[in-house]
């Protein structure tokens, strides 16, 4: 068996390690990971929305509201910067939110920025 290295970051769970340790040819329907992976929006504009979706999600579950100067696309390119809008990044987002959620980089990002524009105003 070769010694294999692998750096996880946020909190994967042993299937999410089982479904990448996975050497079969088989694939498993029942793995939440490998749908999500499947189902992942196929261009950027579609990526976009969907962070934006599920950044909403969490401002809403960290008990947060926008401002209403503010729409979450607007926000988000803020936190981000123009230049960052690109599939790579975005790409690095999704699975970034889809595996940790509330507890992923973006989130807390966002929710410091939050925090920074309702202190200024």
């Amino acid at each position: 068996m070769e010694n294999r290295g692998l750096i996880l970051y946020g909190n994967p769970t042993r299937s999410d390690v089982d479904f990448l340790m996975d050497t079969s040819s088989s694939t498993s329907t029942n793995s939440s990971t490998a749908s999500d992976a499947q189902s992942a929006p196929p261009d950027v504009e579609q990526l976009f929305r969907f962070i934006c979706d599920e950044y909403t999600r969490c401002v809403h579950e960290a008990g947060r509201v926008l401002p209403p100067e503010w729409t979450m696309p607007d926000l988000i390119r803020t936190m981000l910067g123009d230049e960052a809008i690109q599939r790579g990044f975005l790409t690095d987002a999704y699975y970034d939110v889809m595996l940790c959620g509330t507890r992923s980089w973006g989130c807390e990002e966002l929710l410091n920025l939050l925090d920074l524009i309702n202190y200024v105003f």
